[in-house]
């Protein structure tokens, strides 16, 4: 890198003699500048590297067992080894190879955790996801102003037993489908057909309830104008929790 200086001139600047001339960066202290290593996918880069432990090596005269006749999965990825603990990196829920970007804002690993949350309640109600196109849909906290419907008219249909004999509170899942028109499409003549009860209750006459709810609230109010575009139905999961 070079620098354009100036400078007091030949006679120590007498006379308001100024030298101008390009001189090397180091001459004024300056350091070469150096690559830095950046997230994204290039060759030899930390966060592209599957790590793992080092095991130490075991003395000459030392006991090992033998060896397990079934050896372990050679690592698709190259890896880099050192001597300090490492998290795991294979046990993960979608994908066992880090998802990577090409940039900061687009890298991204997988995470470990397994399950749905469970969603806000209102009467005994929730509206959770489904997969494909929900209810949750819209853009405003808590889910779409349609789903809210949806959970205030289950709410209101849904009544279950109190019963003894069942302590804690327990949820029963059913996967409902809805139609533009509102017909529920996870009703098999007058009833849920199994399919779509996800998660049964403690007791029969809770499960029952769920389902009695469910029947009841059919047909459904049809889609707003605007809502799910493009898309012929709407799946979500019902969540029922007992006691109400």
């Amino acid at each position: 890198m070079q620098l354009v200086a100036a400078g007091e001139g030949q006679g120590g600047g007498q006379g308001g003699v100024i030298e101008v001339g390009v001189v090397d960066a180091g001459q004024l202290g300056f350091t070469k500048p150096r690559a830095i290593s950046h997230i994204g996918e290039e060759v030899g880069e930390a966060n592209n590297t599957m790590v793992e432990t080092r095991r130490p090596a075991a003395p000459p005269d030392a006991e090992v067992l033998p060896a397990p006749k079934n050896k372990p999965p050679k690592a698709t990825e190259k890896t880099t080894a050192t001597e300090r603990p490492t998290a795991s990196q294979t046990e993960q829920l979608f994908s066992k190879k880090p998802l990577r970007g090409r940039s900061a804002d687009t890298n991204v690993e997988v995470g470990r955790s397994y399950g749905s949350p469970t969603p806000a309640m209102s009467g005994g109600v929730g509206v959770g996801t489904g997969g494909g196109a929900g209810f949750g849909s819209g853009g405003v906290p808590g889910g779409s102003e349609y789903g809210r419907r949806i959970q205030m008219i289950l709410s209101r249909n849904y009544n279950p037993p109190t019963l003894s004999e069942v302590s804690g509170t327990h949820y029963v899942i059913i996967q409902l489908r809805v139609a533009r028109d509102g017909r529920i499409l996870s009703l098999a003549g007058t009833h849920v057909d199994p399919r779509y009860i996800k998660q049964p209750g403690p007791n029969g006459l809770i499960t029952n309830a769920a389902v009695r709810a469910i029947i009841a609230s059919n047909p459904l109010p049809p889609f707003p104008n605007g809502f799910l575009m493009g898309t012929q139905e709407a799946v979500a999961e019902i969540w029922f929790r007992y006691p109400k």
